[in-house]
């Protein structure tokens, strides 16, 4: 019988730091995790976000003293619906940054053994700690959801699906010109009338950057359209904290040493119509965010033919997929050939809090049937 896995909490953002080879070397153990699990990425968002709440990222070691599992996570205190105060335990990178693919880090070999870990601490050690548990934008393939509600079931324990999320992806194979042949007559059409028509506006010019010394001022750019088109509405956009800033600024020069991200900008006559900010990783192009001067001219939709610019470059640079990420958006959809989609699910500890919060979402869900 294989020896139950030792469990260490850290707590601090100073042990965080110092965990970046284990992180890496573990993670390259995972097959196709994403981007958004890497340690660059969770400590960012740590250091940026995390604020008053407590890290708890559970590292599980086996008889050997060998890191074998991290559970990313934090604790965080916040009310439902104004209402019932209750502690959640989250993944780290699951609030305000649209982190996607998110899970516990351990290859299929250790999963189980990973999961029954953080199942006996969260029952036990730490059992008067939380209220409720979320697992947020877990891939729907993932044997995380499939060996957690097992172990869920077998206790007789609550837990539910919360939401779940599309991400359309474009798998690629071939060259340019076999990428263009399969978008059909009639979107080939399309995207060369609206070139044609944003050429006979003036110089057209597409340019990315890719580099510590480029990407800073690529981001500014990126950050000035982006906000140019949200002003114009309430929610003020990715960027219209200073916190969200400083996140950004950061995460683009960090993961740009490593040559991670692209920041691409169409201009016409040197004034910046289009960018888009997406980032590089194992041969995935994840399309981030765009951003588009609403006063230019919609009729050639620079924003679109941008992307479509960005999905050959990724062709060209030999990567496999380009995943659009969050959001069903028609645009996304015609240009996907594929769909990924996750999973958020809500699990409850055995405590009246929890109790609280199952019965007063029980009951929203009764009203709206019966008001609908």
């Amino acid at each position: 019988m294989t020896a139950p896995l030792t469990i260490r909490a850290v707590t601090s953002l100073e042990e965080f730091k110092g965990l970046t080879q284990e992180w890496e070397q573990l993670l390259r153990t995972v097959p196709g995790h994403s981007l958004f699990l890497t340690w660059e990425w969770l400590y960012c968002w740590t250091k940026h976000y995390l604020g008053d709440r407590r890290l708890r990222i559970l590292l599980m070691l086996d008889d050997q003293e060998r890191l074998v599992g991290i559970v990313p996570l934090y604790l965080r205190t916040t009310r439902a619906h104004g209402l019932i105060p209750f502690r959640e335990l989250r993944f780290l990178g699951s609030e305000t940054v649209c982190s996607s693919y998110l899970d516990v880090i351990a290859n299929e070999k250790q999963k189980r053994a990973t999961l029954q870990g953080l199942y006996c601490y969260l029952f036990n050690e730490a059992r008067g700690e939380w209220d409720v548990l979320t697992l947020a934008e877990v891939p729907a393939e993932s044997s995380t959801i499939d060996i957690w509600n097992e172990l869920f079931d077998e206790a007789g324990k609550v837990g539910e699906i919360v939401s779940t999320t599309c991400c359309p992806v474009i798998r690629l194979s071939g060259d340019v010109d076999t990428y263009r042949a399969g978008l059909g007559r009639s979107r080939r059409y399309t995207l060369q009338r609206k070139i044609k028509f944003l050429q006979g506006a003036g110089r057209i010019e597409y340019s990315r950057a890719t580099s510590p010394a480029e990407v800073d001022t690529a981001l500014d750019c990126l950050i000035t359209l982006h906000q140019r088109r949200w002003s114009i509405g309430l929610s003020g956009g990715v960027f219209a904290s200073e916190r969200s800033k400083r996140f950004h600024k950061e995460i683009v020069q960090v993961l740009s040493e490593r040559g991670g991200v692209s920041i691409d900008l169409l201009k016409l006559d040197d004034r910046p119509l289009a960018a888009i900010y997406g980032f590089i990783y194992q041969g995935v192009y994840y399309f981030y965010l765009p951003g588009f001067d609403p006063a230019g001219p919609s009729k050639a939709s620079p924003g679109l033919l941008l992307l479509y610019y960005r999905i050959e470059q990724a062709i060209r640079d030999g990567e496999h997929t380009v995943d659009l990420l969050w959001g069903a958006e028609p645009y996304k959809l015609e240009c996907a050939t594929d769909l990924r989609r996750s999973v958020t699910l809500r699990y409850y500890n055995r405590h009246a809090r929890a109790l609280g919060l199952k019965l007063l979402e029980s009951a929203k869900h009764a009203v709206k049937i019966l008001v609908r």
